[in-house]
């Protein structure tokens, strides 16, 4: 059975109103309509909680690898919350917290649910480490823009992108990821090399479920896809 690696970022779950249990709900009916089909890994970032508190921190702590240990820990909790409202599904029971005990778990149930892992990566880079240890080469990143662009999104004139190959995706991560936790870049640096050396098809979506249904049955779908 061919697995399938979603990526949902922590703005996608994590707001400031609160967890997204509507998305997650809608998520779940979309994952059992296709369990025949595909086992899941699920990656959950680390979302508003996670830059509140790295926000509010940053004038106390000058330790980015703490800074990052912050992060990973809310992007667990979230993955916790994930974990449970999927639970009607074949789920492995823990939040899976390294690759050797993913690559156990995705043998043993059709969906694993995951944070983050090292200080220094991010859930990017997490996704595609998961797709390589096994064997998935699809990964499915949903965040609330759907496209990346030509340089970020807030300054006049940024052109979103249909179509890049990883070289590309390589040259803009390279361009702004700082390495700083909770700094905004287009997608993590490790992640896009990664996802080139096993030549991983990544395809962006936003928060409308049926773009991530679309996007999954590899269907035309809004938003940017990176491939060889």
């Amino acid at each position: 059975m061919e697995t399938i690696c979603i990526s949902l970022g922590g703005s996608i779950i994590s707001r400031r109103s609160g967890v997204n249990v509507g998305y997650i709900r809608k998520l779940l009916k979309l994952l059992k309509t296709n369990s025949k089909k595909y086992k899941f890994i699920i990656t959950v970032g680390g979302g508003y909680a996670n830059s509140l508190y790295v926000k509010t921190t940053k004038s106390i702590i000058s330790n980015n690898s703490v800074l990052d240990q912050i992060g990973i820990a809310f992007t667990r909790i979230n993955a916790l919350i994930v974990k449970d409202l999927l639970a009607e599904m074949d789920i492995y029971q823990n939040v899976v917290t390294t690759l050797e005990e993913l690559k156990m778990a995705v043998g043993t149930n059709d969906v694993v649910v995951m944070g983050g892992l090292l200080p220094g990566i991010s859930t990017d880079a997490v996704s595609v480490l998961s797709c390589e240890v096994t064997n998935c080469k699809i990964l499915i990143n949903v965040s609330r823009d759907a496209y990346l662009y030509d340089k970020p999104p807030w300054e006049p004139g940024a052109k979103p992108l249909k179509e890049l190959t990883h070289d590309q995706l390589i040259e803009l991560a390279y361009k702004f990821d700082s390495r700083v936790a909770k700094s905004p870049f287009i997608f993590d640096l490790v992640g896009a090399k990664l996802a080139k050396r096993g030549n991983i098809e990544v395809r962006f979506v936003n928060d409308d479920i049926e773009q991530l249904r679309a996007a999954l049955e590899g269907k035309k779908h809004s938003g940017t896809t990176v491939k060889a």
